[in-house]
């Protein structure tokens, strides 16, 4: 009897330390949607950059949004806390926001289109790759 009790004990124990283990912070709606605002900026201002500014292919992601951003820094400094990707895709780009890590993917936004593309942080968890096809949303 003594051996049940403890090891109901033990069991007990394991499952309260479980469910009081920290997972992973997903961001709040506010704080999404501010942040979806402002990528629609900057993926813009990259945009811009990429179509018209003709940057050499080689640029490195940080080295294309500090051009892209150099007349507006803020637009970046949004940003300073996440993992930011840019894709080019002959002459259009999107930007992709995930998680400090570079392990979830919170927000994508072709530079093309108006409105924010799409909010990857509603929902299950998605990796931190790119989902938008730019031919298809962009055109030439």
């Amino acid at each position: 009897m003594v051996i049940n009790k403890t090891i109901i004990a033990i069991a007990v124990a394991v499952c309260l330390t479980a469910g009081c283990t920290a997972s992973p912070k997903r961001p709040g709606s506010d704080e999404m949607y501010i942040k979806a605002s402002a990528l629609t900026k900057l993926s813009a201002a990259v945009e811009s950059t990429v179509r018209y500014k003709n940057p050499p292919p080689d640029l490195s992601d940080s080295e294309l949004l500090a051009l892209a951003t150099r007349h507006d820094p803020i637009l970046l400094e949004n940003f300073k806390n996440y993992k930011v990707k840019v894709q080019r895709q002959d002459r259009h780009s999107v930007v992709l926001i995930c998680d400090a890590t570079g392990t979830h993917a919170l927000l994508e936004d072709a530079g093309c289109t108006g409105p924010m593309d799409r909010a990857r942080w509603i929902g299950k968890p998605e990796p931190c790759d790119f989902s938008i096809n730019v031919g298809k949303i962009c055109g030439n």
